[in-house]
């Protein structure tokens, strides 16, 4: 699965494009980024976004270290106060949002001084995020996900050529005895954000 190109928003909406462009200079390439940006930010991604991607992340002394990027692919390395852990002798676990590293001692902080609690001391550098590559070492991008961003730009550009470019921004408008009202902002999008919401690709915590 991908996510939505500008030909796929045209067929949707019978808007023609050239190279993503509409007549009037509007680019639905742009709003394919934007929608993925503001989707991101919704769901608490907004620092890396959706897609596949290498990250570099610090954690305090914790030994569940939860990630801003899932899901986790593949991890790079893990150092634990300076020292390299390995995944091979079982010194961590990884897990789709989070690696897990066992043992009393790395379990809890050894200290409750200011000084020592507020030192970041596992730094994880993984691959996470969803991809349109095939293959094992690769997440592919939900297909309700991509069917959300596609939903999201045709919704915009169909309100911005009707409302704004036809209707000259009017909230509604009938023509003999064919009547139409535009949805608000709130309104439009809502239904959308309520499945973002459901989809479980909100990250809940960042490090």
């Amino acid at each position: 699965m991908a996510w939505p190109t500008a030909s796929e928003i045209q067929q949707r909406t019978g808007i023609a494009l050239t190279e993503g462009v509409t007549s009037y200079g509007l680019s639905v390439t742009d709003m394919i980024t934007t929608a993925l940006s503001e989707a991101a930010a919704y769901c608490n991604r907004e620092r890396y976004g959706f897609d596949e991607a290498t990250v570099t992340e610090t954690f305090d002394g914790l030994g569940i270290l939860q990630v801003a990027h899932p899901p986790i692919m593949s991890v790079t390395s893990l150092t634990w106060d300076g020292t390299a852990l390995s995944e091979t002798d079982e010194e961590f676990f990884v897990y789709d949002r989070y690696v897990k590293v066992p043992g009393d001692d790395r379990t809890y902080l050894r200290s409750f001084e200011p000084e020592v609690i507020s030192e970041k001391i596992a730094v994880l550098v993984y691959i996470g995020g969803y991809s349109d590559t095939a293959g094992a070492t690769h997440r592919a991008i939900p297909k309700e996900l991509s069917e959300i961003i596609r939903e999201m730009v045709v919704r915009e550009l169909m309100r911005i050529d009707e409302r704004y470019r036809v209707m000259k921004g009017v909230k509604d408008y009938s023509l003999s005895t064919a009547k139409a009202t535009f949805k608000s902002d709130n309104e439009l999008l809502s239904d959308l954000y309520s499945r973002l919401a459901r989809g479980g690709w909100e990250v809940t915590t960042i490090a």
